[in-house]
């Protein structure tokens, strides 16, 4: 049967080619970069844009007009305002997989949105010729773009999509933990070497009671979320996962094994049994219920942990090893993208230039909650929001390498699935660290071939 779905899945993306090779036949060639159809303030008939959004943009107009909704209202109303003649239609088809999959059908189907969104998938479409470079249209916001937004839709040095908003993962900590174990938490700490002898403190003085760190492993219902936090620590010691362009798998990166032997070691001061629970929030609210006290956070953590009845949890950069560099992951960040099947091209272009305008991103943070993608706007921002949110802003403001996960070209799901079974072999089991992550490599490229 994986047979028939992988046979099922390789004809489906062939087919795809055909139909873009054909859709784009006339198109500029990749090394040179389309100049835009001057956009035109009105239609001379009625268009209808259609935009496929996250969740929220499209849902919460309706569920939540005076809360999310505001955003994905404003985006309507303003930008039809601007455009008489122009009707948008905002639809959500899903997300990750689902979204992949649904574009594609469209695709194959002839019935494409103008306008996709996404987080991870981009540089795919891209080299199948399926989208249109944005950098002429964001020449003149280039200086406001924080790089890493919009790198998960960089390939061979064009840019073809835009972020709307976006997150970034920092450190998280519950004062009342920390303290309870002896432990200055106005002063976190800054190391590896720091973090760990902090964590063996507090697991220790803990007795069973309350621990040093959450870890999140491998979980059936989640293969991203362990992968995230452990690639914020790969990024700091520059040891990637992929290679050849970051289109195939590099498991046995000798540069990762320090990664993996740290958070071996941080695993033994974890709760135990918490890093293979399959739901994700229930992983992270220990530390808010204070059986634990360090862990990697989402920029969404504050609200959470306030929700949850935190008192005092706090945010920072997270610790760095010895000889490493300062680095994080994007996470959460929605790209809107313009395809090359577009009936509108110039006002597909147009709409995703007006996501990073002022006025758009200043409405991200009081409509949902998260962070806008634009430095001028998170500068704004700022003065306005707690200390937590703040620690955050400062992530995407002054963390110089921001990174992504890899956009794997084929059996995705495979893949992740091999890295997780390695990285839930080094947390469990004491077999030498080289060795594990040999065999997955070897895995993974049995299964490429």
């Amino acid at each position: 049967m994986k047979k028939r779905i992988k046979r099922l899945r390789g004809w489906l993306i062939g087919i795809v080619w055909v139909v873009l090779l054909a859709a784009c036949q006339t198109s500029t060639p990749e090394t040179a970069v389309p100049t835009p159809t001057p956009v035109q303030t009105a239609a001379d008939e009625p268009v209808e844009l259609v935009v496929w959004a996250e969740y929220f943009t499209q849902n919460a107009i309706s569920t939540d007009p005076d809360g999310a909704g505001a955003y994905g209202r404003y985006l309507k109303e303003q930008f039809e305002k601007e455009h008489p003649g122009v009707t948008v239609r905002i639809e959500y088809h899903g997300w990750d997989t689902a979204l992949q999959q649904n574009l594609f059908n469209a695709l194959l189907a002839g019935t494409p949105p103008d306008i996709v969104v996404g987080e991870n998938y981009f540089q795919l479409f891209a080299e199948l010729g399926a989208l249109v470079p944005l950098d002429n249209v964001m020449a003149e916001d280039v200086d406001n773009l924080i790089p890493g937004t919009y790198k998960a839709a960089e390939y061979e040095g064009h840019i073809y999509g835009l972020s709307a908003f976006t997150g970034v993962f920092g450190f998280e900590r519950n004062c009342a933990v920390v303290e309870a174990a002896g432990l200055d938490c106005d002063n976190p700490p800054q190391t590896w070497d720091e973090l760990l002898a902090e964590v063996q403190q507090i697991t220790a003085v803990g007795n069973g009671e309350y621990y040093g760190y959450t870890l999140q492993g491998p979980g059936e219902s989640s293969t991203i979320g362990g992968i995230f936090r452990v690639a914020a620590f790969l990024a700091q010691v520059d040891a990637p996962i992929c290679r050849n362009n970051c289109t195939e798998p590099y498991f046995n990166n000798p540069q990762a094994i320090q990664v993996m032997e740290f958070i071996r070691e941080l695993h033994r001061s974890a709760p135990p049994g918490l890093a293979f629970n399959p739901h994700e929030g229930q992983v992270y609210e220990q530390l808010f219920r204070g059986l634990s006290a360090y862990q990697i956070a989402g920029s969404w953590h504050p609200q959470w942990a306030k929700d949850i009845g935190c008192e005092d949890c706090r945010y920072s950069p997270i610790p760095v090893p010895e000889n490493g560099r300062a680095a994080s992951m994007v996470v959460g960040n929605v790209i809107y993208a313009v395809l090359q099947q577009s009936q509108h091209q110039d006002l597909a272009m147009e709409w995703v230039h007006f996501l990073v305008r002022d006025d758009v991103q200043d409405l991200v943070y009081p409509s949902l909650g998260r962070l806008p993608a634009t430095r001028s706007a998170l500068t704004r921002l700022r003065p306005m929001v707690t200390p937590a949110e703040q620690a955050f802003i400062d992530q995407l403001l002054e963390t110089p390498n921001l990174e992504i996960l890899p956009q794997w070209r084929k059996e995705p799901q495979l893949l992740w699935e091999i890295y997780n079974e390695m990285l839930a072999e080094i947390l469990t089991t004491e077999r030498p660290i080289i060795e594990i992550m040999d065999e997955a490599q070897a895995k993974a490229e049995e299964v490429l071939q």
